[in-house]
């Protein structure tokens, strides 16, 4: 057989083996994404943090409609899901009580801090309130996450009004808390990401 015939099928089987050993290399995504909740922006842990103090074990849905991208290239899930973060109930086997959202979103603007609502710290821009936090990821996100029109990415968490009505209306609480959660949620993005700074 003629040696010039080989070099096409060695020149394939290198290329596959090359692209084999890139998808299956775990990445900061994939681990964080396998190991926690919301599309790998919370650990079982902080997920249960902020609720409304019945009990029940944590059930996260993390809603992802269908991929808008081609089949070659998928859509990042992240803008599109919305994660919520639920307790069963103890009495009802199906039934559980929603806690709150998650969502991240590229935007161009920011909104503005609610009456009642605190600067997020630890140097981070947002802010964070009893029903409601916004979080700005670091600057140059925005690329690594394939947003680059984006001057933005926030992730907002919204408190169910059950876990407002649970905690007593105890806001310096879900305020600990929330922060808690949404500085969680901003840190394993970041990692997914790498673009923290």
């Amino acid at each position: 057989m003629n040696k010039k015939y080989l070099a096409l099928p060695a020149v394939l089987v290198l290329a596959a083996a090359v692209v084999a050993a890139v998808e299956l290399r775990p990445t900061e995504l994939r681990r964080l994404r396998e190991q926690n909740l919301c599309l790998g922006m919370l650990t079982e842990q902080t997920a249960g943090l902020l609720q409304d103090g019945k009990g029940g074990d944590v059930v996260v849905d993390e809603f992802i409609p269908n991929s808008s991208g081609s089949a070659a290239e998928p859509a990042d899930p992240i803008f599109s899901t919305i994660c919520s973060v639920n307790r069963k109930n103890a009495d009802d086997e199906d039934g559980s009580r929603l806690q709150y959202t998650l969502d991240v979103r590229s935007t161009s603007t920011l909104n503005d801090r609610p009456k009642g609502a605190t600067p997020v710290g630890n140097g981070r821009t947002g802010w964070v309130g009893p029903r409601q936090s916004e979080v700005q990821l670091p600057g140059g996100c925005e690329k690594k996450m394939r947003r680059p029109d984006a001057r933005y990415i926030t992730v907002s968490l919204k408190v169910s009004p059950v876990a407002v009505t649970g905690r007593d209306w105890d806001y310096p609480s879900l305020t600990r808390d929330s922060r808690t959660v949404v500085l969680d949620a901003v840190e394993n993005l970041t990692k997914q990401y790498d673009c923290a700074t």
